[in-house]
């Protein structure tokens, strides 16, 4: 009678002790900037900004120049202006900041800042001056027929044959020097990915921030651990009993945990809802897909880690239970 009353006991406590493993899991690995950043490099996210920065990165808003010349020659003028490695610090700064922002709960925009300095050093120095003659050189001369329009807020369509090119470079190179001394020091991305990052639980109308996740995560544990001792204390009958049923009911939960590790790492991103990357566009959409699926075998890896000191702890426990016995058998006999 006893072990039929500890039964829904042990029954509740497999399941607590998978979602309390699972939680406890994520919980290491999903507020680490790190994880992220890693991911995103064995992806080869950072090597295509890279190579293709002006899917990424829009200066002309700051250079307005810039947007009348052809998209090859953006990108050429890009790849000029940005700083080695420039992108990928960029990204992971911005991952970390986000990161803070969500953990802690605040309300509004994150704070999301980039920082120009460097964009700014190099458009008032040589390679702005490069970047200049790569945009002259790519107006062709006009034809006897052609009379451009002269703007400085816009690159003519030609060049007339009497003009100095290199007094045009000099020109042109002075305005994106210009342009640059007027960039601010950072630039907050921050409203700009609103739409997109401004999600996460929600209490009573507000953002539960990183102290309330964890405090929910110890209330969890505390309950696995109490419907655990109640179990065993019903079940089992005196000390070894009550030994034996700790153990035995660890053992079930971790045979339990490692099913459902080894099933999430074999089949949890063929399982993964496509409708979560819907609203995302094509890059995006491969680039959430795949952190997606990073974690969810990040999280089976750690959980069978985490499962193999359940079986450890089930066997001590179990064993104990029959050390107890052994005394009294020795004293009968």
């Amino acid at each position: 009678m006893r072990k039929l009353f500890a039964l829904p006991f042990s029954i509740v406590f497999v399941m607590l002790l998978v979602l309390t493993t699972l939680a406890l899991s994520l919980r290491s690995f999903v507020f680490d900037a790190n994880f992220y950043v890693s991911t995103l490099k064995s992806q080869g996210v950072f090597q295509e900004l890279e190579k293709d920065p002006l899917r990424f990165v829009d200066l002309t808003a700051q250079i307005p120049q810039l947007a009348s010349i052809p998209e090859q020659l953006q990108q050429q003028v890009v790849a000029t202006i940005l700083p080695p490695g420039w992108l990928g610090n960029q990204v992971a700064n911005a991952v970390q900041a986000w990161i803070e922002w969500f953990i802690s709960g605040q309300a509004g925009d994150p704070v999301i800042p980039v920082d120009l300095r460097q964009i700014k050093d190099r458009l008032q120095g040589p390679p702005g001056q490069k970047v200049a003659g790569e945009i002259v050189g790519a107006i062709p001369t006009c034809t006897p027929d052609q009379q451009p329009r002269l703007s400085f807020t816009q690159l003519p369509e030609c060049i007339p044959q009497v003009f100095d090119r290199n007094y045009i470079i000099e020109q042109v190179a002075q305005a994106i020097s210009d342009a640059a001394g007027r960039m601010p020091g950072q630039y907050d991305i921050g409203p700009k990915l609103t739409p997109s990052t401004r999600f996460g639980l929600m209490f009573n109308g507000r953002r539960i921030g990183l102290a309330m996740l964890d405090t929910s995560l110890l209330l969890l544990a505390l309950s696995t651990i109490g419907v655990w001792l109640i179990g065993a204390a019903i079940g089992g009958h005196g000390g070894r009993g009550r030994w034996s049923w700790l153990g035995g009911m660890l053992l079930a939960g971790s045979i339990a945990v490692l099913a459902v590790g080894l099933f999430t790492y074999v089949f949890g991103a063929a399982l993964l809802p496509q409708a979560w990357f819907d609203a995302l566009a094509g890059e995006g959409r491969l680039v959430a897909q795949g952190l997606a699926q990073a974690a969810l075998q990040q999280l089976a890896v750690r959980s069978i880690l985490l499962d193999g000191m359940w079986f450890i702890v089930a066997f001590v426990l179990m064993g104990g239970g029959m050390l107890r016995n052994t005394p009294q058998r020795l004293s009968r006999a």
